[in-house]
C-alpha cells in the first residue's frame, strides 16, 4: 500500500507541475498578448495620429505633413509654399500645443494647432490603415488655416486702369474690379480734365479693385505695362496710385508759366488784354468763356502801377503725352491814382490745364480757382 500511495503522489506532483508550467505558459502568451492589445489600442487612438503631426510642427518641418492636397483653402492668393512658409513664420521658437476642436467627432477627430496659445490651423484626422487586432490606425487628413490666418478686411485698390496690380504674388483680372450697385464694375473717369478730353491723345480712367480672403499685411504692388513700379499711397487697407509726372513735361510748362501768368492777370485788368488768347488753346470752351469775363476792375486809366507776387507752379499731373495740369498760384497786385480805392488783388490759386496742340502747349481749362485777398499776397494799403 505504501508504495502504490508513495506511486500516486509521485505522479500527481508531475501532474501539478505540468498544469503549472502550462498555466505559466498560458499566462506568458496571455500577457503578451495582451500587451500587444494594448499597444496595438494606443497606435490607434487619434491622440497617437495626432502625434506625427505635432513633432512636424515642433520641429518646423511642416512640409512632412502637410501637402497641396491636404490644404483646405478658399485663397486665390497663396499657394501651399506660401502656407508653408508663413505659419513656418508664426510657429518658429513658440510652444506647440494641440486642443481637442469642438467640431470634432468620433468619425472625424479635429484638432487645434496653437503656437505660443495662438491658432495657427485645424487638422482633421483620418483612417489610413488597420492594425492585426483590426483597430483602426488614424493619420492625417486635412488643415485648415484660412480660418485663423485670413484678416476679415476688405482692400480696395484704385489704380490708373492701364496700371497692373499684383496682391501676394498674384496679379489681379477683371474678376477682382469693385461693383457698383448695378453689377458694373467701378472705373471712373477724371473729373478736372472733363472738359479738354476732345483734345487729349489718350484719356486715363481709375479702376477699383476690391480684394478680401488676404492675409494681414498684404504685399500690394503696381505696374505699368512695360514693367514700371508704380507707387502706391497707402491709408489703412485702401490703396491708390497718383497719376505720374513727366518731369521733362513739367519743365516745359514751368518755364511757360511767368509769360502766359502776365498776360492772363494783364487781361483781367484791361491791360493788353488780347495777348493771353496766344496762350488759350484755339476753339476750346475755356478760350470763349474768358473773351466775356467781366473784371469789374477800375479803369484802366487809373492804375499807376501793378506788380506779380508769389508766382509758383507745382503738383504737376500728366494725364496723357499731351495733357498736364499743374496748381497756379499768383498774385497781381494793381494800385490806383485815387483815394476812393488805392490797392486791388487779382489773385488766384487754381488748377491750370494745358493741353499740347501742333508742337505747343496751350491753356485750355481751368476748373478749379480760388481767389486771394492782398493778405494772401503780404500787401497792405
Amino acid at each position: 500500500m505504501s508504495r502504490d500511495n508513495s506511486s500516486r503522489k509521485s505522479f500527481f506532483g508531475v501532474g501539478l507541475l505540468i498544469y503549472f508550467i502550462l498555466g505559466c505558459i498560458g499566462i506568458f502568451f496571455f500577457l503578451r498578448w495582451f500587451n500587444g492589445y494594448l499597444t496595438a489600442y494606443e497606435t490607434a487612438l487619434p491622440a497617437t495620429g495626432i502625434a506625427e503631426i505635432r513633432t512636424a510642427f515642433e520641429t518646423g518641418a511642416i512640409e512632412e505633413v502637410m501637402s497641396g492636397g491636404n490644404l483646405v483653402t478658399d485663397s486665390a492668393y497663396y499657394n501651399i509654399f506660401d502656407y508653408e512658409a508663413h505659419i513656418k513664420e508664426l510657429i518658429v521658437g513658440k510652444e506647440i500645443t494641440i486642443e481637442e476642436s469642438s467640431a470634432s467627432s468620433a468619425e472625424v477627430p479635429r484638432y487645434v494647432i496653437k503656437a505660443a496659445g495662438e491658432p495657427v490651423t485645424d487638422v482633421t484626422l483620418k483612417v489610413i490603415g488597420q492594425n492585426d487586432y483590426n483597430m483602426d490606425i488614424w493619420g492625417c487628413d486635412k488643415f485648415y488655416p484660412d480660418q485663423y490666418l485670413m484678416s476679415t478686411d476688405v482692400y480696395t485698390i484704385t489704380v490708373p486702369t492701364d496700371v497692373i496690380v499684383n496682391v501676394s504674388g498674384r496679379d489681379l483680372g477683371p474678376s477682382d474690379i469693385m461693383k457698383d450697385a448695378n453689377g458694373a464694375d467701378v472705373v471712373t473717369d477724371i473729373d478736372v480734365i472733363r472738359n479738354v478730353t476732345q483734345y487729349m491723345s489718350y484719356v486715363p480712367t481709375f479702376t477699383t479693385y476690391r480684394v478680401t480672403g488676404l492675409w494681414s499685411n498684404p504685399t500690394v504692388s503696381a505696374r505699368t505695362a512695360d514693367g514700371r513700379e508704380v507707387v502706391l499711397d497707402c491709408d489703412g487697407t485702401d490703396y491708390s496710385a497718383p497719376l505720374q509726372t513727366d518731369a521733362d513735361v513739367a519743365a516745359e510748362i514751368n518755364a511757360l508759366i511767368p509769360t502766359i501768368v502776365d498776360a492772363y492777370g494783364k487781361h483781367f485788368i484791361g491791360v493788353n488784354s488780347s495777348a493771353v488768347y496766344n496762350y488759350l488753346l484755339p476753339g476750346s470752351e475755356y478760350r470763349a468763356s474768358l473773351s466775356t469775363a467781366v473784371t469789374n476792375f477800375y479803369p484802366t486809366s487809373r492804375i499807376t502801377s501793378y506788380n506779380y507776387y508769389n508766382v509758383s507752379a507745382d503738383n504737376f499731373v500728366t494725364y496723357s503725352d499731351n495733357c498736364v495740369s499743374a496748381n497756379i498760384v499768383f498774385d497781381l497786385v494793381v494800385k490806383f491814382n485815387s483815394t476812393a480805392y488805392q490797392t486791388k488783388n487779382e489773385g488766384s490759386d487754381a488748377v491750370w490745364i494745358f493741353i499740347k496742340q501742333d508742337g505747343q502747349w496751350y491753356l485750355a481749362d481751368v476748373p478749379r480757382q480760388e481767389p486771394r485777398s492782398l493778405e494772401d499776397a503780404g500787401v497792405t494799403d
